[in-house]
This record gives C-alpha cells, sequence and structure tokens, in this order.
C-alpha cells in the first residue's frame, strides 16, 4: 500500500512540474522560441520517471526470482557433500546478505544530490520555472 502512495505522490509531482512548466510558457508569451524547449523538457522528465518505473519492476522481478533461486539452493544443501556444505553454506549466506541489503527499503530523501550531476533537461526546468517566482517576468 505505501509503494502505491509513494507512486501516486510521484505522478502528483510529475504532473505538478509539467503544469508549471507550460504555466512558466504562458507566462513567456503564447508563441515563442521557448515551446520547443518547454515541450522536449516535459518530455525527457516523464520518460525519466517511465525509465525509473521500469528499473523499480525490474528490481521487483529479480528479487522474487532470486530469493527463490537462493531458497532453492538452501534446500538442496543437505544433499551437498560433507565436506562441501560448510563452504557452501558460508556462500549461500553471504548471498543472502548481499540480497538483503540490495533489496532493502531506503529513504529516497535522505540520499544527497550532486548538482553537478543533473542532467540537462532538469536544469533547464529548474530555471523556467524560477521564472514563475520573479516578479514581472
Amino acid at each position: 500500500m505505501q509503494n502505491t502512495d509513494h507512486e501516486e505522490h510521484e505522478a502528483r509531482m510529475l504532473n505538478l512540474m509539467r503544469n508549471a512548466l507550460i504555466v512558466a510558457g504562458h507566462e513567456m508569451g503564447e508563441t515563442g522560441d521557448h515551446w520547443p524547449i518547454i515541450k522536449a523538457t516535459i518530455y525527457q522528465i516523464a520518460n525519466d520517471y517511465e525509465q525509473v518505473k521500469i528499473s523499480r519492476n525490474v528490481d521487483e522481478e529479480m528479487k522474487i526470482h532470486l530469493y527463490h533461486e537462493l531458497g532453492e539452493m538452501e534446500r538442496h544443501l543437505p544433499e551437498c557433500a560433507d565436506d562441501l556444505r560448510p563452504k557452501v553454506a558460508a556462500e549461500l549466506e553471504k548471498l543472502r546478505e548481499i540480497f538483503d541489503a540490495y533489496f532493502a527499503p531506503y529513504d529516497e530523501s535522505k540520499i544527497p544530490i550532486n548538482e553537478d550531476e543533473l542532467p540537462p533537461h532538469i536544469l533547464r526546468a529548474r530555471e523556467i520555472i524560477s521564472t514563475l517566482e520573479e516578479p514581472d517576468a
């Protein structure tokens, strides 16, 4: 349920950004060379969001299959040769720790953003939307 709330929040934020860019475009004038840039920026940000959703879905599928396979290997551990069993068990435990770490939930708001690595279309969106904050822009 929480994931759905997060996705709905992201979709609302994407729509808010889109609307802000359109409003900023109207403030700049109904005609002009700014519209192709605004439309491209909206498209690129929406495309980024789609790629993030795809990546999340891939991770969810990987999680299902990787944990299933790990469970199968652990289930067959008793069939392993006695002299190899401790080493295999230790390796399976390492894999479980790696999987648990990779798939652990995290707070995205705590991830630092390196301003120097932001894509140009994000910087452009910031600049365009900032025109709404300026008086007489």
